[in-house]
């Protein structure tokens, strides 16, 4: 059995999974409850179901309750509305950056 190492969703520090650390159950992690908070995190006293599921959760947070996402996917979505490719924005990038 290995130790592994999680980048905390929201500060970024990395903590490992055999310390304390405060976890949601669709499977976002923070090193502590003061980020998860930030994030949204909560016990559910009535549980909560995410859409397209069919079993309750005992906790939630901000990106399974669909309130917020990460980065990477509003930016793929951004992109795709500018209708531009990866490679188009890094032309750009550079092009404005020098």
């Amino acid at each position: 059995m290995g130790v592994d190492f999680y980048a905390c969703n929201n500060c970024g520090d990395t903590f490992p999974d055999c310390g304390d650390f405060t976890g949601c159950e669709c499977g976002t992690r923070w090193c502590c409850d003061e980020c998860a908070e930030t994030e949204g995190y909560r016990h559910e006293e009535d549980g909560y179901t995410p859409p397209g599921s069919e079993w309750e959760q005992e906790t939630s947070c901000n990106f399974c309750r669909n309130e917020d996402f990460e980065d990477y996917d509003l930016l793929t979505f951004a992109i795709g509305k500018l209708g531009l490719s990866r490679e188009d924005l890094i032309k750009l990038y550079t092009e404005n950056n020098q």
